[in-house]
């Protein structure tokens, strides 16, 4: 937090003594202007300005020093450096604005780290060196807030890319407001563990690697982040999500403007794929929402997105009311996956989302009530619940057509194939599952089989853009999504797995272990209009007999311009339906003879 002025001496008989002596000036400096006389120079400990060379000796010296004497740590106008981290053990580091420009020369060792209490960095222009590899380390971002922090201000700070987020918090009673964040490759700000009484208010985020402004609370840190407010930002640009609260207890997101974003405007969750904790009495409210889930790459769209994924319920106490979303590219407000949810939306204006304006899948559980919200051009329908939950709306209900890989029979015919990548007559007697059909024409079918060892999958996709040059999920690739024991229990447990095969036959997956094993059989072949792929995976937990029902799913991932970033991701079950978080959402399968 701000220190407190320091008190000036007393100037009794001053205007006496100027009666009397005429030519006598005496300089009165002002509170802060006398604070600033007293601060810690790092020029004066050698630190010298535009020589390219590293400063953190001199940095280090003059905040020992600031530490001794309990003033404020300055930097003034000039072009710094330091190679490694700048930590700020209960001080205050401050500039005169953008003049005042610190450069991180390492890529992994980039913050300025705040621990203590009363610490700080503000009105300074924090840069880095250029680089393209994106790192997850807390001491990557620009600006740390260590866990244990308490009473901690980030102000009037300018960021300009950052190896991972701009500003990663943990700590308590902080403020992070009139900030300049842009060109991350994670987060913009990043709020996590078990932060409390958090402020982050006016600042502006601009394109950010993923999400813009984040309050996380993972289950493995043992803590939720409480009392936090995300008030009156502006946002735009970012690669994923504008704002996200997965996890969190007493959250405002109130007159925030969010613009253009690759994923969901406003993105709240308790996520199974990164164990979050629910999400609790929380107030949206008064946000302008605008051009959201532009990224076809990305799955998680909507305007404002419930993702209810991980602990049941998932989110309670959620309240939305006089929220204004235009042009999304998705639907306006969507509710998606099968934990319980309870949240009421009340007076929020949708205008012309691609989809649907309000939308309920059927894989929802909970309570929603929907009043007087607006909906207007909407190119499928104003308000669409096709979920079995407790709805309540005074909008007219057109259930959606189907989510896919849910209300008909599929079967898993019983045979061994051939892994070799060729489709041989007896795959027929499995069901196809028909992905969903991208603009481009990019699709594909899937089919299973099964015996006592091993469960194998077909795809045959048609893909006119072929590329398998990149990794993971960014190069052409099919994935198979098995919940061996049809659990369905949400977060992924045990029988649960995923598969991923590139073009190219390479193995990954975001499950640890799979693609470690050496009993994976797997063949891919070039096809006239696309490719076909052939995988074979021992069961890993499952004694199979006909009859046996498990769940399942089968999605793809295209890369259509060839520039090594997935475009687009095609699925058997409803895009919408978060199968890469939650086994509730996956089709079912009956093993048959």
């Amino acid at each position: 937090m701000p220190r407190p002025a320091r008190p000036t001496r007393a100037r009794h008989g001053l205007a006496i003594a100027a009666l009397l002596t005429p030519v006598l000036t005496v300089p009165v400096l002002s509170p802060t202007a006398a604070a600033a006389a007293d601060d810690v120079s790092i020029t004066d400990f050698g630190a010298v300005s535009g020589d390219g060379r590293d400063d953190l000796p001199a940095i280090e010296a003059a905040v020992a020093e600031a530490q001794r004497r309990g003033v404020d740590v300055r930097v003034p106008a000039g072009h710094f450096h330091h190679d490694g981290l700048v930590e700020l053990p209960g001080v205050v580091l401050r500039g005169v604005g953008e003049r005042s420009q610190l450069t991180a020369l390492s890529t992994d060792l980039q913050a300025v780290a705040l621990s203590g209490s009363g610490t700080g960095v503000r009105d300074v222009r924090l840069t880095t060196v250029p680089t393209a590899q994106r790192l997850s380390t807390d001491v990557s971002a620009r600006v740390f807030v260590r866990p244990g922090t308490d009473g901690y201000l980030v102000r009037g700070v300018t960021i300009e890319g950052a190896t991972s987020a701009g500003v990663i918090a943990f700590g308590d009673d902080g403020v992070i407001e009139d900030n300049h964040v842009s060109g991350t490759l994670a987060d913009g700000i990043h709020i996590t563990e078990g932060s409390t009484g958090i402020r982050i208010r006016d600042n502006v985020v601009r394109d950010t690697g993923d999400d813009q402004i984040a309050v996380v609370s993972y289950e493995k840190f043992g803590e939720w982040a409480r009392d936090i407010e995300i008030v009156g930002n502006d946002v735009s640009g970012g690669h994923a999500r504008g704002i996200t609260v997965s996890g969190g207890e007493d959250v405002l997101v109130e007159r925030n403007r969010i613009a253009r974003t690759g994923g969901a405007g406003i993105f709240i969750a308790s996520e199974g794929s990164y164990r979050t904790y629910p999400v609790r009495d929380l107030r949206v409210v008064r946000n302008q929402i605008s051009h959201d889930s532009q990224n076809p790459a990305l799955p998680e769209k909507g305007g404002i997105r419930l993702q209810a994924t991980n602990t049941d319920p998932s989110i309670v106490g959620a309240h939305f009311e006089r929220n204004v979303l235009r042009h999304s590219g998705d639907s306006g407000i969507l509710v998606v996956g099968s934990a319980a949810t309870e949240a009421t939306f009340e007076r929020n204006r949708v205008v012309r989302p691609a989809g649907y304006g309000i939308r309920v899948v059927s894989t929802v559980t909970g309570r929603l009530v929907f009043e007087r919200n607006s909906v207007a051009s909407s190119p499928l329908a104003p308000f669409s619940d096709a979920s079995s939950a407790d709805v309540v709306s005074d909008l007219p209900n057109d259930p959606a057509a189907g989510d896919g890989g849910s209300g008909e029979s599929y079967i898993a015919d019983r045979f061994t194939p051939v892994v070799d990548g060729v489709a041989e007559e007896a795959w027929q007697g499995s069901s196809p599952l028909q992905l969903s059909v991208e603009p481009d024409g990019t699709t594909g079918v899937a089919r299973v089989a099964w015996d006592e060892q091993r469960v194998h999958v077909l795809f045959e996709m048609v893909d006119a853009t072929p590329s398998s040059h990149a990794a993971n999920e960014h190069s052409d690739s099919v994935e198979m999504w098995l919940d061996e024991l049809n659990a369905r229990n949400g977060a992924r447990t045990t029988g649960d797995s995923q598969l991923r095969v590139g073009r190219d036959g390479a193995l990954s997956s975001v499950i640890q272990g799979l693609v470690g094993s050496t009993d994976i059989q797997r063949a891919v072949t070039e096809t006239p209009v696309g490719y076909t792929v052939e995988v074979s995976v021992p069961w890993a937990e499952l004694d199979p007999t006909a009859g046996t029902v498990v769940g399942f799913n089968a999605s793809a991932n295209d890369d259509s311009d060839d520039d090594g970033q997935r475009d687009t991701y095609l699925s058997w079950v409803d895009k919408n339906l978060p199968y890469w978080a939650d086994t509730r959402v996956y089709g079912q399968l009956t093993l048959v003879d």
